[in-house]
């Protein structure tokens, strides 16, 4: 019998059939293989028991890692520090401003303390604190400083004694600061009115003094006295040397106790003065009591201070 092709039957069967055969034949091998290779892995690995993993919770301990920071070398030589000799500069300009014999008043040159430096105690917020006086509510506060050339010498020590004070101040204070210098009232700016004690405020005052504010000749306080006044403070420190002056700028006593009366007058319904005026006698006596009388008629008994040159080492 013989296929549609014409191809015997027979033939034609095995023709068909093998390729059937190879493809089994090929796949058991394959399984057969991977058979083996399973079987050889698994008998490599050890039949020893597995190991049981605790945490030992009671033994715990920290051992930490070396440090990774190199230590410091021990036998490096110690490096001295560049010394500037403060002291001998100090000396050469001390020197040089006397040789010029005008002090700037911006120059604070470090050095011993003085008694001044327990001058300026803790202020509240509305009190205020000059070369150890202190007066309670105030919130408006002037200083009115003598600039004659007798203070050519201790200018320094006033204004340090003045930035303590401002200091002290709170920024809800208000101050102004005021020179009397001959017959003119040298005004810390801003003019004529007072400010408010912020930290920059104070720094400009100060600023401004030091460039602009040179003790020389002599003085009336007249004109710094009634600016001072007009612009309303609950306190004024007034500072001088000689409060009444000399020569063609002297006052006479009565006069200006006269007009302060008149600037300040007492409050016919309180029984007091708007303005507190406490004075401050600086350096040496007045045989006049110029300023211890201004005191007891508008300070008080406690308004009234002598400096002495002894008090503060000079």
């Amino acid at each position: 019998m013989t296929s549609p092709d014409g191809e015997p039957e027979t033939r034609h069967a095995l023709r068909q059939i093998v390729p059937w055969v190879v493809s089994v034949g090929l796949h058991g091998g394959l399984v057969a293989l991977g058979f083996l290779i399973t079987w050889s892995v698994v008998s490599l690995v050890d039949d020893d028991d597995p190991v049981l993993v605790t945490a030992e919770f009671d033994a715990l301990s920290y051992d930490p890692l070396p440090s990774m920071v190199a230590e410091p070398r021990t036998d490096a030589e110690p490096i001295e520090p560049t010394r500037i000799p403060v002291e001998s500069l100090q000396q050469e300009l001390r020197e040089q401003l006397a040789a010029l014999d005008v002090p700037s008043i911006g120059l604070d040159l470090p050095g011993p303390p003085r008694v001044t430096a327990d001058f300026a105690a803790a202020a509240t917020a509305s009190s205020a604190t000059f070369v150890g006086m202190t007066t309670t509510n105030a919130r408006r506060i002037v200083y009115v400083i003598d600039a004659s050339g007798s203070m050519i010498r201790s200018m320094q020590i006033v204004i340090r004694e003045l930035a303590r004070s401002l200091d002290a101040l709170s920024p809800r204070q208000e101050f102004a600061v005021i020179f009397f210098q001959r017959n003119q009232a040298v005004m810390v700016p801003p003019a004529r009115r007072l400010t408010a004690a912020t930290a920059q405020a104070r720094a400009r005052a100060l600023e401004w003094i030091g460039d602009h504010v040179v003790p020389a000749g002599r003085s009336n306080p007249l004109a710094a006295l009634e600016q001072g006044i007009r612009l309303g403070p609950d306190v004024i420190f007034l500072l001088s040397e000689n409060i009444t002056g000399s020569g063609e700028f002297e006052i006479d006593q009565a006069d200006l106790l006269d007009l302060l009366d008149e600037l300040n007058p007492i409050d016919r319904a309180t029984g007091r003065r708007a303005t507190r005026i406490n004075c401050v006698q600086f350096l040496d006596p007045d045989p006049l009591e110029t300023l211890r009388r201004i005191a007891e008629q508008h300070g008080g008994p406690d308004g009234y201070r002598f400096l002495s040159r002894a008090e503060l080492g000079l």
